[in-house]
């Protein structure tokens, strides 16, 4: 088979099914009538005739459907697929440097021009050819054999090139919720050639150049490689803040590369820097001097020197705040304990946006004046301990906090309890052969889930009601719903179903999921993952990616359960039970009546629809045709990102072709 261009490229870039772990070995055999029934029932009596029920339920389902088939084409792909990743002793730091020489015609073509003309206007200074010289140096210092040093050292991008890299990097910062870079401070001369070179490696990743993805790729190991032995000959540096930035830099661009070797290694790596800001005291209130506040009268080298003062903590908090989020996002990807816990965050909240954007101590001086009303002081700021007790009090104090930052802080802090939540959920999940009784603990977990939807529900009540200069953006209503959908259902239950941990695993979750499928919370559940899916369609162009497509794909992942499981039990029973003329509701449209009915009783027909192409009508599909609604996820995914399929970002790539592959494998079986 001779591959397309675009598809020869692909395969040094992805690593297809490998992206999260989350289709290893994957095999849905579930045609035995063993289904594991002492993990079955969650709650209730056994009798007899429950037993005998679902017996006669499996062998009607194994009779009506030949579930062998979509193990056999489950395991067919997985093992046919390219991009199926084996560790062996040519894997190593060193394998990515054919990749730094860049072409001339790459670093010259009208798409890479067209990204420098877009962010000229991030910082009034170009980067060097001396500070470029540096970080040549600094990449040629993790080479190892000499022809490749002096191909790199002949073809390494101009200063140029590198500034412009660095911009689109800057650019990327403006648009995240958890920015770090003080831009009014920052001297991009006088960096560290490893921040430098982490900075242009994510700069160069987001262009659609692939020699120039390749060369970003190629730059971070290079840092990854080169911090860690600063580190070495200083330890002093393990405090700097430049460093910290650059590696936590290194670990994102690893951790959402869509390269699985780079993914493990960056997980691995991870708790590195959490530590080192935890030993720096940074998560904690009282190791942050109190702020000295600008005065009238004031000379100005001394309101520079307070300002100069008040961006190095500021970019402290921001950056550990930042580690918090990424440490959450990380947990909630790969389903593992976060390494920080919300309880450990004493800091106060970041400060407000106007106040952090300020180019120059006198612009720094009235931002930080008009927010603190000439009253407050650092000491009574608000922190994350206010918040989770009182949420009320974000509110009242909206205007002396950055109330986006703070809303994703507030929302992946409630990561930590739904994880607890539903690590005590698996561990009392209990079955037939326990000999005490349950229902104390049932109670408590109900009570837990109840009073946590509670909590977020509030804040969705409360956010609506902040001033239109700080609404919520999609990504935090995303994570919003993502939290709520978690709420209802069992992530590592639905990646057992799809096969994570091998056949035995997924015949013995089926019946589990079988009783899910017929109770509220998958309706619940459904409905915030439909959610995520429209706050998907609404990001910005080319913003659907890293985290935010993992969750699209778990919203996917979770519909697909939900639709192959009803799907099998029906064709399991009779047609003439079949409800007939249900209405239709649309799980990604607005709240309605219909919406509240199909939630509380399960009438109605439940839809997803795609993305609206141009002034065309958007395509929808019925959660009974697994199939087509991934084929929307993938269009939802795809469309969020300019050109071509073959300039999607790899973690894209590689999602769209796992929910693929999870409704060719129900088509298989005409569950599709």
């Amino acid at each position: 088979m001779t591959l397309k261009p675009y598809e020869a490229s692909r395969i040094e870039e992805a690593q297809g099914l490998a992206v999260f772990d989350f289709s290893d070995d994957t095999t849905l055999e579930l045609n035995d009538t063993d289904f594991g029934l002492l993990d079955f029932y969650n709650n209730g009596d056994l009798m007899n005739n429950d037993v005998e029920g679902v017996l006669d339920q499996s062998l009607r389902y194994e009779n009506t459907v030949d579930m062998s088939k979509m193990r056999q084409r489950l395991t067919e792909i997985w093992m046919e697929s390219p991009w199926r990743w084996d560790p062996n002793k040519l894997d190593h730091g060193f394998c990515e440097q054919s990749n730094l020489p860049v072409p001339s015609r790459d670093m010259s073509s009208p798409q890479f021009r067209e990204s420098g003309r877009n962010v000229e206007f991030l910082i009034g200074h170009k980067l060097e050819q001396s500070t470029r010289d540096k970080v040549l140096a600094m990449v040629l210092s993790s080479c190892r054999q000499t022809a490749t040093i002096m191909r790199v050292a002949a073809s390494f991008p101009s200063a140029e090139v590198l500034d412009t890299l660095l911009r689109l990097f800057l650019a990327s910062q403006l648009c995240q919720t958890s920015s770090w870079v003080h831009y009014g401070t920052l001297t991009v001369n006088r960096q560290w050639p490893e921040w430098l070179g982490a900075a242009v490696a994510a700069g160069a990743i987001l262009t659609p150049i692939s020699a120039l993805r390749k060369f970003g790729f190629a730059v971070q190991e290079a840092v990854r490689l080169a911090i860690p032995d600063r580190w070495e000959e200083n330890n002093s540096l393990t405090r700097d803040i430049s460093y910290i930035q650059a590696f936590f830099v290194q670990l994102d661009i690893g951790l959402w590369s869509g390269h699985r070797r780079k993914m493990e290694i960056s997980q691995s790596h991870s708790q590195a820097p959490i530590i080192m800001l935890r030993a720096a005291g940074k998560y904690k209130r009282s190791s942050y001097a109190p702020i000295t506040l600008p005065v009238n009268g004031e000379s100005d080298t001394e309101l520079d020197e307070k300002w100069k003062l008040w961006a190095v903590q500021e970019s402290y908090k921001r950056l550990s705040y930042h580690s918090f989020i990424r440490d959450a996002q990380t947990s909630m990807t790969i389903m593992v304990n976060p390494v920080l816990s919300y309880a450990e965050l004493t800091l106060t909240l970041p400060c407000p946006k106007e106040v952090w954007m300020a180019k120059t101590a006198q612009e720094w001086k009235a931002a930080y004046l008009r927010s603190t009303d000439n009253a407050q002081n650092s000491e009574k700021a608000l922190s994350l301990y206010d918040v989770l007790r009182d949420l009320s009090c974000l509110t009242a104090d909206q205007n002396r906090v950055d109330l986006q930052f703070s809303a994703m802080i507030y929302l992946h802090a409630f990561w930590g309890m739904i994880w607890e939540y539903r690590q005590l959920e698996a561990v009392h999940r209990w079955s037939p052969s326990d000999k005490n009784t349950h229902g104390n603990t049932n109670l408590v977990l109900c009570s837990r889930q109840q009073e946590l939807r509670h909590l977020l529900l509030q804040f969705q009540l409360i956010s609506a009601d902040w001033n239109d200069n700080n609404p919520l953006s999609p990504q935090e209503t995303m994570i919003l719903n993502l939290l709520l959908m978690n709420l209802h259902v069992s992530l590592d239950d639905l990646q057992l179903f799809a096969g994570k941990e091998g056949e035995e695993q997924a015949k013995k979750i089926y019946p589990t999921l079988q009783q899910w499928v017929e109770g509220r919370d998958a309706r619940q559940a459904l409905w915030h993952a439909g959610q995520v899916l429209r706050e998907a369609k609404l990001f910005p162009r080319n913003h659907l990616k890293d985290f935010y497509a993992v969750a699209v794909h778990h919203a996917c992942l979770t519909l697909w359960a939900y639709g192959v499981v009803t799907r099998a039990k029906q064709r399991a029973q009779p047609s003439n039970t079949m409800p007939p003329n249900q209405d239709i509701i649309f799980l990604d449209g607005l709240e309605s009546s219909e919406i509240q009915r199909f939630i509380a009783v399960g009438k109605g027909s439940a839809m997803v629809s795609g993305p609206r192409q141009g002034e065309n009508e958007t395509s929808s599909s019925s959660l009974m045709n697994p199939r087509a609604c991934m084929e929307i996820g993938q269009e939802i995914l795809r469309s969020s990102c300019a050109g071509e399929s073959d300039l999607l970002p790899p973690i894209v790539d590689n999602l769209c072709q796992l929910i693929k592959k999870l409704g060719n494998a129900a088509q298989v079986v005409g569950l599709g």
